[in-house]
């Protein structure tokens, strides 16, 4: 018996355990998915940049790779937030899946062939990154349209908690298979993963045909749409607020990390591994802490529970990371780690249940977009601050964080 048929046939939402979620009808299927292509999509990032300077041996191709592989699926975010809700989120995933992994493919056999040049491989890049939010969305979407209502914690924490894992898994994977089979075998890899992806949306039962299409209104229109949706919404607008902050001090702790662990070791390989186990242990303890928020939270209780996370984070930036050893650094990104783990779980909770099934696509898209513009802002701020003194880009991004959490309590209503 599914979750939902045990929920329906109880008549209550009693809390489910993970075993029944992650048995599930169709819950699976869409894990496998999502963590072949979110894997792939990790190593990518390394795999392009490694691959470029082995192939090309320049660091302004590499940027530039860098640029033609993650902006153009920025921009798009909106129009293919109404993609997403037009074609349905399993034939859209499954359009972004197998199209990755020809592109990605492509770049290896024009590469094999002698036939890759700097144009034909940032026009491939580019394709890859225009149907790219389709996953992004369309995952995240998913998950609400295959479990009940009650389930939905559980189901992003287990949504979460593996990709914290891959955060950690996926640079891992790309630098010990680039040097172990080189260039090109790796990339197609990173392909093959994409294609499996695709395979294990072919396993799911019921959910494309349950999937209702939006109106066949203007595809320009329709984005536009989505986005006056998302700021009319006072839910969805305080969401985007706080958590735009709060990717802003993310932002920074990116930058400022290996600043101080350079500081305190100097440059060097061994400087390297620390700041490799740092991230490593923060993406670890998200894991845990998805899979704890997961078990605590329910609905009506989200914003509570999203407000104190952040407000740890807060602490947990400054001053634990801030006393000045690698020992209290750790401690300090385990403990934003954790906390992080009840953010993310009570921001897509909330948010699916505050938005009206059939927007759910444009609505997921265009709000990740949104959410994330905090992150380069923040890269940029921690970059400037940490060069004159890493204590006080620290405190800047516990101030950030602490703002989040205050602009969360002030502008995300109790009920929607």
């Amino acid at each position: 018996m599914t979750v939902s048929g045990m929920v329906e046939e109880s008549g209550t939402t009693a809390p489910l355990t993970y075993r029944q979620v992650l048995t599930s009808r169709n819950v699976p299927q869409l894990l496998l998915a999502a963590s072949l292509s979110r894997l792939a999509s990790s190593m990518l990032l390394f795999v392009t940049v490694l691959y470029v300077l082995a192939e090309f041996d320049s660091a302004s191709v590499a940027g530039l790779s860098g640029l033609f592989l993650t902006l153009p699926g920025f921009l798009i975010s909106p129009i293919a937030g109404a993609v997403l809700d037009r074609l349905g989120a399993v034939r859209a995933v499954a359009l972004d899946t197998l199209s990755s992994a020809t592109f990605i493919g492509g770049i290896a056999v024009l590469s094999v062939s002698d036939a890759l040049t700097e144009p034909a491989l940032f026009c491939l890049l580019a394709l890859y990154s225009l149907t790219s939010p389709l996953t992004a969305g369309g995952v995240r979407t998913l998950f609400p349209r295959f479990v009940p209502e009650a389930a939905y914690d559980k189901a992003n924490a287990l949504d979460l908690s593996t990709f914290s894992v891959i955060d950690v898994v996926g640079p891992l994977l790309a630098g010990t298979l680039f040097a172990a089979i080189g260039p090109n075998p790796t990339l197609f890899s990173v392909a093959s993963m994409y294609g499996l992806a695709a395979l294990s949306l072919t396993m799911l039962r019921g959910g494309a045909a349950a999937e209702s299409a939006a109106p066949r209104t203007h595809l320009l229109r329709s984005a536009w749409e989505g986005i006056a949706y998302l700021f009319r919404s006072p839910t969805l607008r305080g969401l985007a607020a706080s958590y735009a902050l709060y990717q802003a001090a993310a932002g920074m702790l990116i930058v400022i990390v290996p600043v101080a662990v350079a500081d305190w070791y100097g440059e060097g390989g061994t400087a390297q591994r620390y700041v490799g186990a740092m991230w490593a242990i923060m993406g670890l303890a998200g894991a845990v802490g998805a899979l704890f928020a997961g078990k605590v939270l329910r609905a009506g209780v989200e914003r509570r529970y999203m407000v104190g996370a952040t407000l740890v984070c807060a602490v947990a930036i400054f001053p634990v990371t801030a006393l000045g050893s690698l020992v209290t650094l750790g401690l300090g990104l385990a403990l934003v780690g954790l906390a992080e783990g009840t953010v993310n779980v009570s921001l897509l909770s909330l948010r699916q249940r505050r938005t009206e099934p059939a927007w759910l696509g444009r609505i997921m898209t265009v709000s990740i977009s949104v959410n994330l513009i905090g992150f380069p802002v923040g890269t940029a701020l921690g970059g400037a601050l940490a060069t004159h003194s890493v204590t006080a880009a620290l405190a800047t991004a516990g101030v950030l964080a602490g703002c989040s959490a205050l602009l969360g309590r002030l502008l995300i209503p109790r009920e929607a």
